[in-house]
Parts: C-alpha cells; structure tokens; sequence
C-alpha cells in the first residue's frame, strides 16, 4: 500500500504547474456551462421567473447532472485541439455562445412559457420594434449567467505566462472527451431505436414532446442539439400515411353532427365581415371597473347588443400572433415547431378568404406591421389567399406608440381603405398598441390608476386595452357615418393572452390589488360579434377554442357548411351540443366529454401538424 502511495506521489509530482493551469481553464467553464442549465431550470420552475431559487433550480436537475456534464463535454473537448492562446479564445467563445443561448431560452421562457426551437431563434425579422419588449423580459439576476466568464477572464489574467508555451494538441484527450460523453448519451437511444429494447432504463428521457422537459433531462445544450435534429427531420416534405388518412376521416366524422338549423343561420347572410384582432386581449378584464372607470367600455356595450363568447381558450403555438391568423382564416391548429407562417407561408388551405370570394367578397388583411414580421405578407397572400395585403407601408406612420403606429392614426386610416372595396368585402384587421410591455404615454392614460398599479404591468395593460377600446368605438363610429356600419357584421377578438402570458410574477408582487387580477390559469380571450341588425344580445357559455371562429362567421354569413365541413377542424359554436376546447400543449377543456371525445380531442393536434406539413388540401398533388 504504501509503495502504490509513493507511485501516486512521484506520478503528480511530475505533473507540471502549466498542466494543473490548463486543467483549471477547462475546468471553469466546465462547471459553468453546467451551473447554467441550473440557472436556467431555477428560471422556469419557479413562480416567478424574473427571480432565481438555485435550491428549487438543483433539484430539478439533479438527477440529469450526467447529461450536462456529458453535453458540456462534448462542446469543450474540441478546444484540446488548440495550442496556447488558440485554446483560450476557443473556450471564451463557446462559453459565450452556449450563455447566451441559455439567456435566450431564460428570457423567451419568460415570455411563452416554454423554450424556443431554433425555428424562432432563426426569424430575426420580428424584432423590428421589439426592443421595449425584449428587455422586458431581462432579470437583474441574469448577471449569474456570466459569472463564470467574470471568473475565466480573471484566471487567464493571472496565469497568463503559462499560455506563452505552445506545446502540441491534445489529440488522444480529445478523442477521449469527445467520444466517452456521446457513447454516454446514445446508450439509450440505441437500446431503443436499434435494438428495440423498450425496457432500457431512462427511456422515458427519449419520448417527451415537452422543450422544457427536454431542456431539463439534457440541458439547455442537449435541448438545442436535438431540436436541431427535431427541425431537420420535420423539414422533410411529410407524406400522410393511410393511418393519417383514416384518422383525418374518423375525427371529420366524429365532428359532423346533424342539428337543425337555428335562428343564427344566415342572419348576416351577404353582409360584409370585419374583424378586429386585438393584440394582447384577455377575457377577464372584460365588464370590469377600476376607481369607477369601465376599462372596457366600448365593448361593454356591445356585448350588450352582440353575441359573446368569453370562454375562447388560446391556441396559439411558437407562431404567437401569426398563429391567430392562421386560426381565424383557416380553422387549422398551428403546426408543432416553429412558425407555420415561416415553415410553410404557401400551404394550401380552403381559407375563409378564398371561400368567402368564391361567394362574391372582396378578401383584404390591412397589418399595421411590416409584411416581413411573421412572414405575414407570404403567408396572408399566398396559402391563406387574400387577395389584397396591406403592411405598415400603405399608412402614415408618424403618430407612433410601443412598436408601431397607434390604433388611432390605424384605425382612421383603414376607413377609407374599406371604402373602396366592393361590398361585401371581408376585411381581417389588426391593432398593435396594446402589444407589451404596455407602457402607454402618460397622456394616454385616463384610469387614474393607484401609483403601485400605474407602475406596474397590469397597470399598464389595463390603460393600453382601455385605450384600444375607445379606438374601436372611434373606428365603429367612422364606419357608421359612412355606412358602412349598416351591411356589416363585426368581430372582435384576442389574439394571444397578454399581460398573463407574460408579466405574472409582476402582478403578485402588487400589495393591493383585486381577486380577479390574478391569472386563473385560464387563457382566455373574448370573441365578440356584432351586427346592428340583431335585436337582442346573448352571452354563450360555451367553451371554445379559436379554430371555431371561421366555422361560427361563415354559418352566420350563410355560406353552405359543404363548402367547408371536412376542411375546418374548428366547429360552429352558434349551433353545437359540445362544449370543448384543446389547448397546444394538449390540454383539453370541457363539459361532459366522452372517451371518444377525447380520444378525437387529444389527436387533432398531431393531425392538423401533419395536415400542414403535406399539403393535404392541395389537389393537385
């Protein structure tokens, strides 16, 4: 024992100096890359992700620690092929990269509540005018991220001389490092895919949908790894199997149901249809008062003398706003990953534009966005059909708010535009002012809000959507006293969650405030319709999700449901037994649902991705 004791001593005695230096170099970044992913699971697992709990963050992770060594590992085994100086600036710069990759996926997650695939990290066009929002979702905590950069710059400083020396690469240890790491991970997926053996312990790591548990399993390296392969796999033209074909078949059958018509069916037959997608608009602030102001007073009212629907669940995916309009004007849920506006702008769909011109209307989508955020003008024209686009570049834009021109200067401008349509038109509408971080001017704000309230971001959004309802009264009023109001149905809706999608944890921080401001977990957004001819108003309580709206507007406008019934997964609420939404994560929400129900429910998710992905409606294939 004690010779093996002296052989391990004179073994690191000779070891150098410069060799432990160099193993700290490796080291540091080592255990930070590491650290990171802890952060980054403190950020999404707790309540409030502006803050970091590293307890919470570490149990979490604990029992994946080998998978961010091993993919850790993998990316820093390839500065052993550098010598001297070369080595130093290959570990900054990979430490760089893989920190703010991890920053990224903290802040989006902020955001979305999920990670972003490298489909959405790719589109760099929408962030035109998203600087206020960008940062917004920043924490005074994130300086964590950069620690261990703070600590190799000072390391290499003082252990500079050890670097002069430029000895040869370390071949066999990147060989070692490299390798051992990927046997490591692939150990299961070739017990599962190879060899089939489904009894392989840790398998379920392999088979998750969800990016945030794939980013804790692996790391927020390992999740960026196989979202790359997820991307290039999905990128491949989809050919539906006869499996797909019986299931598409099963859940149109399963949707079709034979009830009458009722006093809805056509009662705006030949009229125009306007709608009015409002950014950011929620349910529960709908019909409420703060100090005695409605914040909504506008379409108080109308719901008064319009039909309502506020149980509207929220369907949108990565494609978040663009989604919506995909949803309203196809029926069609987003696909899985990315953007489908980006993926595929010129899928073919049986869009509400291209039917409602069949049937003698002039199809127009007037963004106050430029064409290029979201791929709109791509998409909008090409699959979906409009006929006409309009961007951000047919308005004056001088009167600007957040990120783009106020709903104001938008809506006064769009009136004259509709004016030269033939009538009936069908006219998709956007605003933007309400768009986060809601920090409308201070001459704009008439809620005389409490100061806590007025600094926060519900405070802000209360003013924004306060401000956007008196633009759709202004725009109603236009329209009215040029006639228009008269043969026109007009919806208004939301088209993701707003100040709860993103700004939760700044809404427990207030130390007054309502029961309702609290998110009920319920994403909610109103779907509201008006048409001046109806005597009476009704509120529904019927659960929905946005897909139903295309399917609800065209029963109103007395299109023959043969034109769409096996194209709309959506279904129309105005005359429907079921009461049901699924949300894109899968969750399904509803009222005396069946087995079969839900099996049909828990499908159309993955069927409508495939639908997407192979063109299904394109009869020229």
């Amino acid at each position: 024992m004690h010779k093996i004791l002296n052989r391990f001593k004179d073994y690191f005695k000779s070891i150098s100096k410069h060799t432990y230096i160099k193993l700290g170099l490796f080291l540091i970044p080592l255990v930070g890359i590491i650290l990171k992913g802890i952060f980054l699971q403190s950020v999404i697992q707790n309540k409030d992700p502006y803050s970091f709990d590293l307890i919470l963050g570490f149990s979490n992770s604990s029992s994946f620690l080998l998978y961010y060594l091993a993919f850790a590992l993998i990316f820093l085994s390839f500065g052993l092929l550098f010598k001297g100086r070369g080595r130093i600036i290959y570990l900054f710069s990979i430490d760089i990269f893989l920190t703010l990759l991890t920053l990224l996926d903290a802040m989006y997650f902020r955001g979305f509540l999920t990670v972003p695939s490298v489909m959405i990290i790719t589109q760099t066009a929408n962030l035109d005018n998203l600087g206020g929002t960008v940062l917004s979702m920043l924490s005074f905590y994130d300086i964590l991220f950069f620690i261990d950069l703070i600590i190799l710059g000072i390391y290499v400083f003082f252990t500079r001389n050890s670097y002069k020396e430029t000895p040869k690469r370390a071949i066999r240890s990147f060989l070692l490092t490299l390798f051992l790491p990927i046997i490591f991970i692939a150990y299961v997926p070739f017990n599962l895919y190879i060899l089939n053996n489904e009894d392989v312990k840790n398998a379920y790591l392999f088979d998750d949908y969800d990016p945030t548990n794939t980013a804790k399993y692996f790391s927020p390296v390992g999740y960026h790894i196989m979202d790359l392969y997820t991307v290039y796999k999905n990128s491949r033209p989809y050919t539906l199997t006869n499996e797909d074909k019986n299931s598409i078949d099963d859940y149109y059958k399963w949707k079709e149901k034979d009830i009458p018509n009722n006093e809805y069916a056509s009662v705006s037959k030949g009229k125009n249809l306007i709608v009015i997608q409002v950014e950011s608009l929620e349910s529960f602030l709908i019909g409420k008062e703060i100090n005695g102001h409605k914040i909504t007073p506008v379409m108080d009212n109308l719901i008064e003398k319009g039909l309502y629907f506020p149980n509207i669940y929220e369907q949108v995916n990565e494609g978040t706003s663009s989604d919506t309009d995909l949803m309203i004007n196809t029926s069609l849920l987003p696909v899985k990953r990315g953007s489908t506006f980006f993926r595929y702008p010129n899928s073919t769909y049986n869009s509400m534009p291209l039917i409602l011109e069949t049937n003698g209307y002039d199809p127009i989508s007037i963004h106050p966005d430029k064409g290029s955020f979201w791929n709109y003008a791509n998409a909008l024209k090409g699959g979906i059909g409009f006929k006409t686009f309009l961007d951000s570049f047919a308005f004056d834009t001088s009167d600007q708010i957040g990120m783009g021109i106020s709903d104001k200067s938008y809506f006064e401008q769009v009136v004259p535009m509709l004016k030269d349509l033939d009538s009936p038109f069908y006219a998709h509408t956007i605003t933007l002012t309400s768009h986060g971080p809601f920090d409308l001017p201070d001459d704009l704000r008439k809620l005389s809000l409490a100061p806590e309230l007025d600094a926060n971001e519900l405070g802000g959004y209360f003013e924004s959507i306060h401000y956007t309802d008196a633009q759709i009264g202004l725009f109603l009023e236009l329209l009215d006293k040029e006639g228009i109001l008269d043969n026109s149905v007009v919806v208004i809706t939301g088209d993701h969650a707003g100040v709860h999608k993103y700004y939760n944890s700044s809404i427990d921080k207030l130390t007054v405030k309502e029961d309702w401001y609290d998110d009920t977990g319920e994403a909610n957004v109103p779907f509201l319709i008006y048409d001046k001819s109806l005597t009476s108003g009704k509120t529904f309580d019927t659960i929905g999700g946005q897909i139903d709206i295309m399917p609800t507007m065209l029963y109103m406008l007395g299109i023959d449901n043969s034109e769409y019934e096996n194209t709309v997964l959506g279904r129309n609420l105005l005359n429907t037994a079921k009461s049901y939404a699924i949300t894109t994560n899968g969750t399904i929400k509803g009222e005396n649902l069946t087995s079969e129900d839900n099996k049909q429910l828990g499908n159309i998710l993955q069927l409508s991705d495939k639908m997407i992905r192979s063109d299904y409606f394109n009869k020229d294939k």
